[in-house]
């Protein structure tokens, strides 16, 4: 969301606590009916507050995907809030305090059970999200030199060569683990090597340490689908 999606969401929470306020005026206003205000003011507050949180974590989060289920499952207590304590005021005279009270706390309880297991998934789906670009890294970072070095090369035969390389990393598993760091730390020096022989012309040594690169990431693959 932009912060113009906010400013209405804001708008909207300010004009569905104007017209709550008008639905009560009929009510007694009894120790019941202000119990259940109390409650239903507090989730039209909620509303202010996850809408602040998904604002503070705009700059973490890309996918807005991650902020619907804590949003809904903070408009779901409003509305559940707002139903019961409707219906709490129109029988405040025959339903006693403790039972009003204990409706709310319910109600209440439910929804920051909700709140705390939602954020908790959505922590996990970030941490996890910044766990694989991380493992992605060292591939892209591999595939971007590869690219690179074609475009300042002028020998054809040596581009066709890292065309060849090119593809042999495109489809090689994305993911670094820890079981591949030593085999990708090589691939880095090799490949530092063939930016020297590329760039001075020798398409013999380019051609030789790319088939080397190549049986390594044909290693790292097996290490990638079989090692533990």
């Amino acid at each position: 969301m932009n912060r113009k999606k906010y400013l209405r969401g804001y708008i909207l929470i300010a004009f569905v606590f104007l017209i709550y306020n008008i639905a009560t005026i009929p009510f007694a206003k009894n120790i019941v009916f202000w119990t259940a205000y109390f409650f239903s003011v507090s989730a039209i507050l909620m509303q202010v507050y996850t809408l602040y949180e998904m604002m503070k974590s705009q700059v973490l989060i890309k996918n807005r995907v991650y902020d619907f289920p804590m949003l809904r499952n903070s408009v779901l207590y409003l509305i559940m809030q707002i139903v019961s304590s409707l219906l709490l005021m129109g029988f405040s005279e025959k339903i006693p305090i403790y039972a009003a009270a204990l409706i709310e706390m319910i109600i209440l309880a439910g929804a920051v059970m909700g709140f705390f297991v939602v954020r908790a998934a959505r922590t996990e789906t970030l941490r996890q999200d910044a766990q694989l670009e991380e493992e992605l890294i060292k591939m892209k970072e591999l595939q971007l030199r590869v690219n690179l070095l074609i475009g300042q090369c002028e020998e054809e035969q040596i581009r066709e060569i890292l065309h060849k390389l090119a593809e042999e990393i495109r489809y090689s598993n994305p993911l670094s683990k820890e079981i591949t760091e030593e085999i990708e730390e090589e691939i880095s020096v090799l490949f530092t090597e063939i930016e020297a022989a590329a760039l001075n012309g020798d398409t013999d040594n380019t051609s030789s340490l790319c088939e080397r690169i190549t049986g390594l990431l044909q290693e790292r693959d097996r290490i990638c689908k079989y090692g533990k």
